[in-house]
């Protein structure tokens, strides 16, 4: 039986008794067989003047309608004062539990309050109508023991998918969604969505196996249209989690006395009137009055998130959606909100829980653990810390500002500041921006929660949390190019797009915004035109006639577009969402910026928003010039990194960030490696943290490093510090997300080494142990004597890397079977077609064809070459070669349309008129006889030797690499074979692997050289005749041992050449 239903029986049975009953005798009668039943358990009701007591709660009943429906009636006073206070100090007492955790109730059947004892008092909320709701107040309490405390465990119990409550307010939100899409008219509800979606909610694509694993976890269904299923319910999520941290928020500032209404959640909950209820929601909660009393200024300023108050106001969502509501609010009246300790980021772990994992990564959310937040806030540790500037440019839940405000708070102890003091200096000194609106509200009522205590010192004073709504990349500022006295901003979707235009003079003066933006939002919400409006600025004095007159251009724009989307049902949110944006322009300078920004490769950001920061990145030269190796595929935190640090972070100041390791080492990563934000001033890097060997994100393989920067006019100095990590003897790799700091290091091993460019400036950086690469840097420079190629680019491998299956002699054909699970993309099951040999040739396919100094291929697996370059003849010629292998074209055009889908045709190849069948990387080097190869993706850097190899009915042919692979193409053998040793040196090896990531090694040659083959130097004939040897031993003990002389003897050559070269430099 659902809770629900259980708390529905239990009304009814107390209900029918109710009729009759005359005295007090009845009402706990009723009342205990009730809970008994509901429960499951048998009472022992006390009688020494005491009327119930299970485990901690405690329940005085009096006589029907005694308490007249107030609070203030003699009998209300002497159930609270006279019973309940001093039974539950005398029960603390003996229990050795705080009084405070104990729940105490008064019932006299026509109503219900609850009470608890604070510093040794009984303090009550509201006298909450004899209902279902109520009643299953009571057996919450009952079951919950205690008062609940605000932790994630908690939270996830009573609000997770486990929740009854829980699943029905997402259900029912589902349902008011799923109407509004469904509708054929445009509804608030139905814009609010696409607007979230375009900028929020992109959810990437799932295979059908992610999918199933997220509809396991989520405990309500979309039944709409299949398209918005997943996006559908995130933002039911999103929407759900905005609620809760919001009536959270509200209970926290009731409990610390900042506001008239105490116990908002009782409060809500008293209200008998659907129609009062929702209206006293939007009120106090969504349009923030409650917040405004308690002098929180602009706490609830999103109103995305807002759209169930439309919802309900449906008659299906006061069906389902106003009941399932009322549970919930009762679910929260329970949690104790005064007593908020040094504990785990409680809304971070929340959300983690209500967000399924596969969903999470498929939008690169990816949160810090505590641990990783108190190691990154130490590295830019001040002196002192009151009196330092902190800023998180994306600050999520904002467990870095808490982390920042906690050291903060215990210095002011440390100092004797009084609460007024440190007030002040935590809110003009930690800030944070998000552009999520629901990480912005989460880390607003987190920093709430770090500083409630302190807030009695400021009651009757208004303050503004400085958790912004801001992007860390595109933030306000004036034209260079254009109008100086003007700023442009752009804020919104393609579904609502605003383009705001600002005197300079106001934009800059935030007060003054504010006060302007106030008054114009007044008037968008009574639909006045702009000449109204005007007016009554200047009536307000906050313009004069001639700032009027002479800004009346750049105001009308801004106002007249927010007045059109009035008009559209958006309902004025936009001054107050405009207002946090150029707040982040006037937020000033910082002394160290910390956090973890999002790992979100730059080609998976909404089109929209890539539109609208690419100028600001390019300003800075950040995207790679080798756009076709990655070029624009950079990781937006490295953006973040250089448009924070310009903007915010002062001459001299410090960031300290998590970010993906690969920037040091990645081709796309060379803008960012520049490390200049403008003419005048650089962002150099002091030190690294590698934690790329170990696991600190639970079921994610990031590549982690904590990187600390300093803001000065100097370039960087190399070799930079470099602290790799790994598991100690006996850990494994994964860190679990609760340990501690000081837990964590005690199972990690830390090497100190140092990181160099092996180049020019961007060039990858070499991690070497101290002094090693001054020891090897001959060889750090481009290579003149070879050149490194990558394998061909099919982008469809199961329909050219096939098996032959069959031979027809006869009419020279052969059969060949396509490879469905060779690719990711969909080719349909395996089938088998007969086609002309001659394109035919034997494939190195990946890593595991080969090993150092010896091929090991699939013998039986070709590909298919159709064209022998990539140049507009090249594609020609294969067109009209094509035409000659009937069968060969049967074959390609039974899969035109996915040929046609893949990408490297379309943006390469297709804007010069190649047949869809062609492929990429190809030249004259993919036909040479003699091939030294190297994979992209090593578990250990080796080479070996690609020859060539028998093709049915064509003969021998050489082998060709897929673009997994990279070679050097040679038409000398021995001169192949000498290559192939001398990388599979120690030397080599380890040069490589230091400035490569291990996913992406490429062209070796572009950042390293070797000495040139001579045919006539006894060193190098001995180490080509070695790597001869080694491919022709098939045993791998007999191999290994041949392979360890040519290791030796390469070694040697390529250390005498080093230091010849050392003294000839």
């Amino acid at each position: 039986m659902t809770a629900d239903a259980i708390a529905t029986k239990a009304y009814n049975h107390i209900d029918r008794r109710r009729r009759r009953w005359r005295g007090e005798e009845e009402v706990r009668t009723a009342w205990i067989s009730a809970l008994e039943s509901a429960l499951d358990v048998v009472f022992d009701a006390e009688r020494a003047r005491l009327d119930l007591s299970f485990n901690n709660v405690v329940i005085e009943f009096k006589a029907p309608g005694l308490f007249n429906g107030s609070d203030k009636s003699a009998s209300f006073r002497e159930a609270m004062n006279e019973r309940l206070l001093p039974y539950i100090l005398k029960s603390a007492e003996q229990s050795g539990i705080p009084p405070e955790d104990f729940i105490g109730i008064a019932i006299d059947g026509e109503h219900l309050c609850f009470a608890q004892v604070v510093e040794g008092a009984i303090r009550h909320n509201y006298l909450l109508p004899f209902s279902v709701v109520s009643v299953g107040m009571v057996i919450e309490a009952c079951r919950n023991n205690f008062r609940r405390p605000v932790v994630a465990e908690s939270l996830l119990d009573d609000f997770g998918h486990a929740s009854e409550a829980a699943c029905a307010v997402m259900q029912a939100l589902c349902h008011a969604l799923q109407r509004a899409i469904d509708a054929p008219e445009v509804s608030k509800i139905s814009m609010l969505f696409e607007e979230w979606r375009a900028l929020y909610g992109q959810v990437a694509d799932l295979s059908g196996f992610q999918v199933e694993t997220i509809e396991k976890v989520l405990r309500f269904t979309w039944r709409g249209a299949k398209l918005h299923s997943m996006s559908a319910r995130l933002f039911v999520i999103h929407t759900y989690n905005s609620l809760i941290i919001k009536l959270l928020a509200a209970e926290i500032v009731s409990t610390h006395g900042l506001t008239t209404i105490a116990g908002p959640a009782e409060a809500f909950s008293a209200l008998m009137d659907d129609a009062q209820l929702i209206d006293q929601l939007r009120l106090q909660i969504e349009r923030g009055q409650l917040f405004e009393t308690a002098g929180l200024g602009g706490f609830v300023e999103e109103a995305i998130f807002s759209w169930y108050i439309d919802a309900a106001g449906t008659p299906e969502g006061a069906r389902d959606l106003i009941p399932a509501l009322r549970a919930l609010i009762g679910k929260l009246a329970l949690y104790r909100t005064d007593r908020l300790g040094r504990q785990r980021d409680a809304l971070r772990d929340f959300y983690q829980g209500l967000v399924p994992e596969t969903l999470r990564k498929s939008l690169g959310e990816f949160y810090t653990p505590d641990w990783l937040v108190e190691l990154t806030v130490a590295k830019v540790a001040p002196s002192a810390w009151i009196g330092t500037r902190f800023l998180d440019p994306t600050c999520g839940s904002g467990s870095f500002l808490v982390e920042v405000i906690r050291r903060k708070r215990a210095e002011a102890v440390r100092k004797g500041l009084d609460d007024r003091a440190t007030v002040d200096a935590v809110l003009d000194e930690v800030w944070g921006f998000d552009l999520n609106p629901l990480a912005v509200q989460t880390a607003r009522v987190n920093f709430l929660m770090e500083i409630a205590d302190l807030l009695s010192s400021a009651r009757g004073r208004r303050i503004e949390l400085p958790i912004l709504l801001a992007d860390a990349i595109y933030s306000p500022a004036a034209d260079p190019e254009g109008d100086a006295d003007v700023v442009q901003y752009r804020i919104g979707s393609r579904k609502a797009s605003l383009d705001i235009h600002l005197p300079s003079a106001l934009a800059f003066n935030r007060p003054r915004l504010d006060s302007v933006f106030d008054l114009m939002g007044e008037h968008v919400e009574l639909s006045h035109e702009y000449s109204t409006m005007s007016a009554a600025l200047v009536r307000a004095k906050l313009l004069s006639r001639a700032e009027a007159q002479a800004w009346s251009e750049p105001l009308r724009t801004t106002y007249e577009q927010v007045l059109e989307l009035h008009k559209q049902k958006w309902n004025g949110i936009w001054f107050r969402i405009v207002r946090n944006f150029f707040w982040s322009a006037t937020a000033g300078h910082f002394d160290a910026i910390v956090g973890n920004p999002p790992w979100v490769r730059w080609s998976r950001l909404p089109e929209t928003y890539r539109e609208r920061v690419k100028p600001t990145c390019e300003r800075y030269d950040i995207f790679s010039e080798t756009r076709h190796h990655g070029g624009n595929e950079l990781d937006i935190s490295a953006m973040i990194t250089y448009t924070t640090a310009d903007k915010w972070l002062k001459m001299g100041g410090r960031m300290a960030f998590v970010i993906t390791q690969i920037l040091f080492q990645n081709p796309s990563s060379a803008g960012f490696r520049n490390f200049r934000i403008d003419r005048g001033s650089h962002l150099a890097p002091i030190e690294v943290e590698d934690l790329k060997a170990l696991k600190p994100f639970p079921n994610a393989a990031n590549k982690t490093a904590i990187a600390l920067f300093q803001k000065g006019e100097a370039s960087p100095s190399y070799p930079v510090p470099y602290k790799v990590w790994d598991a100690a003897e006996g850990y494994t790799r994964r860190i679990p997300p609760e340990l501690t700091l000081d837990e964590v290091l005690g199972r990690v091993e830390r090497d100190t080494w140092e990181a160099t460019p092996v180049g020019g400036v961007g060039s990858p950086w070499a991690v070497l142990p101290i002094g090693r690469f001054s020891e090897i840097s001959q060889i750090a420079r481009p290579c003149k004597w070879v050149e490194g190629h990558k394998g061909i680019t099919t982008d469809l491998n199961g329909v050219y890397f096939v098996p032959v299956i069959d031979q027809n002699k006869t009419d020279r054909l052969v059969q060949i079977e396509t490879q469905p699970g060779s690719g990711r993309k969909d080719i349909g099951v395996a089938r088998r077609a007969w086609i002309e040999p001659d394109w035919l040739f034997p494939l190195v396919k990946g890593a595991s064809d080969f090993e150092p100094c010896y091929l090991k291929p699939d013998l039986h697996l070709y590909t298919l070459v159709p064209n022998v370059g990539i140049k507009k003849s090249d594609f020609d010629a294969a067109g009209e070669r094509v035409l000659e292998l009937p069968a060969t074209r049967r074959y390609f055009n039974s899969f035109k349309d996915v040929l046609e889908q893949r990408s490297t045709w379309k943006s390469r190849m297709r804007s010069a008129k190649a047949p869809n069948f062609t492929i990429y990387n190809v030249g004259d080097y993919t036909f040479a006889p003699w091939k030294v190869i190297w994979a992209e993706m090593p578990g250990n850097f080796c080479a070996a030797v690609a020859g060539s190899a028998r093709v049915p009915l064509v003969g021998t042919r050489p082998f060709v690499p897929d673009h997994k692979v990279f070679f050097v193409a040679f038409d000398d053998e021995m001169a192949a074979h000498y290559l192939c040793g001398m990388l599979n040196s120690t030397i080599v090896g380890q040069y490589v692997e230091a400035h490569n990531v291990d996913i992406q090694v490429g062209d070796i040659f572009k950042h390293m050289t070797l000495p040139p083959y001579d045919a006539t130097n006894a060193a190098h004939q001995r180490i080509a005749e070695l790597s001869h040897r080694a491919h022709l031993i098939r045993d791998s003990d007999e191999r290994a041992v041949v392979v360890d002389d040519v290791r030796k003897a390469a070694d040697l050559c390529l250390g005498r050449w080093i230091k010849a070269m050392a003294r000839a430099s």
